[in-house]
């Protein structure tokens, strides 16, 4: 049974942007969890929330230069693409020893896996032929390399608890430096332990035999016993939510990226298969159309954005026209007509006194929240769980401002829900 989340509040605050490196340009209200069931977290994840480590953060879409929407895909209804279908069996096709990315002659073959290798041909010939006509098995074909002791590269893929060693701190250390030119002295075992390791979720066991439970893993994959990547995930009772993937960039040929995400989609598949039917969907964190390094999550089909002001969901292909047009959009409710930003005519400025006061968009406006809606609020304070209302020693202004500011960014439900943390 699962215990109450355990939250205190951050308030309001802006900062750089870690897209596209503009001052102040990244707004957000955030929380810190020192505990959190995973069923408020799935809420939470619903209404446009995202953790890093214990940090649980909601972007101000509107005062954001690079609004972050929420990403998901139904496993159930995955197509794979051509690209795909390639990409694994060239992965595959490493690992049995028939491709050679050195070979500048060698050729990826197509998507079903033949091409220049250095194997049999009329092997390899009758393999095409056997996945054309039974169609490509995706479940079948990505877990194919795993454990191969007949082929020339062995691949072992471990899925545990979240958990520090100093072979995934170097291989992270590596990947910072070299991937995103971190600053070496800035990269260091207590930040990888507070981003990547330590989480708040608590661990659920599932019911049904054969799965995992519900918590934060890694998902570690090892190449002639080194490890070369580690997907960081949440299991959530809706979901599979990537949090991270971090891999060895000597590696960077086998796109150990891409084919995780889909290693990860045929995870929520077997889980559903197992049992779990609420549990189909695969996250992908947030999607930002601006960003380059953003538009592959877009690949993986039928996706849904989060409608950042109902909470509803849209198909990507009819999200992404829009956002096309404007910086930010409701999908619910886009402007009409389209009104594309122009440098005379931006729908973006951080400085806009528009946006000033307005509540974040899907947030409540926290001076219409009363003195009634908040005494409601579960709350920890000096070691004993009340309601809000049942402590006067709380009643003054400051506080309740704050409590009125929680309540708008979480909403009435999870407010009533999750415990509030007094450290005083």
């Amino acid at each position: 049974m699962s215990k109450f989340s355990l939250v205190y509040s951050h308030g309001s605050h802006s900062s750089i942007c870690g897209y596209c490196g503009s001052n102040f340009g990244s707004s957000k209200f955030a929380i810190t969890a020192t505990s959190l069931n995973c069923k408020d977290y799935q809420d939470l994840v619903d209404r446009g929330w995202r953790r890093s480590g214990g940090y649980i953060y909601k972007p101000h879409m509107k005062k954001s230069c690079c609004p972050q929407y929420t990403i998901r895909l139904d496993a159930n209804k995955f197509n794979v693409s051509k690209s795909q279908r390639k990409l694994i069996n060239r992965f595959n096709r490493y690992i049995e020893g028939t491709y050679d990315p050195s070979n500048k002659d060698n050729k990826d073959g197509d998507d079903e896996g033949d091409g220049k290798s250095k194997g049999n041909s009329q092997q390899n010939k009758s393999k095409k032929d056997t996945r054309a006509s039974s169609g490509f098995d995706l479940a079948k074909i990505i877990n194919e390399a795993e454990d191969r002791q007949d082929w020339k590269h062995h691949l072992r893929i471990v899925f545990e608890k979240s958990s520090f060693s100093r072979e995934k701190y170097e291989l992270y250390y590596k990947y910072q430096i070299n991937i995103h030119n971190d600053d070496p002295s800035e990269v260091t075992e207590g930040g990888f332990r507070r981003f990547l390791v330590n989480s708040p979720l608590q661990f659920e066991s599932m019911n049904n035999p054969n799965t995992p439970g519900y918590g934060s893993f890694h998902q570690c994959y090892y190449l002639d016993n080194k490890l070369i990547a580690v997907a960081v995930l949440d299991v959530l009772p809706k979901c599979i939510s990537s949090v991270y993937f971090l891999y060895d960039p000597d590696y960077n040929f086998l796109q150990i990226g891409k084919y995780s995400a889909l290693k990860e989609i045929v995870m929520a598949q077997e889980l559903y298969n197992a049992g779990l039917q609420d549990l189909h969907w695969y996250y992908m964190g947030y999607y930002i159309h601006t960003c380059q390094k953003m538009k592959y999550k877009g690949q993986y089909k039928p996706s849904d954005l989060l409608d950042p002001e109902t909470y509803e969901w849209y198909p990507f292909d009819k999200c992404s026209a829009l956002l096309d047009k404007h910086n930010y959009v409701s999908f619910a409710n886009p402007p009409n007509p389209p009104n594309p930003p122009t440098e005379n005519n931006k729908e973006y400025d951080s400085d806009d006194d528009d946006y000033v006061d307005e509540p974040p968009p899907g947030m409540l406006d926290p001076e219409k929240v009363s003195d009634k809606d908040i005494e409601t609020i579960k709350v920890n304070y000096k070691g004993i769980i009340k309601q809000f209302g049942d402590i006067p020693e709380l009643k003054n202004d400051g506080i309740k401002n704050r409590m009125k500011e929680y309540y708008a960014a979480v909403g009435k439900e999870l407010a009533e829900r999750m415990v509030y943390k007094f450290y005083y």
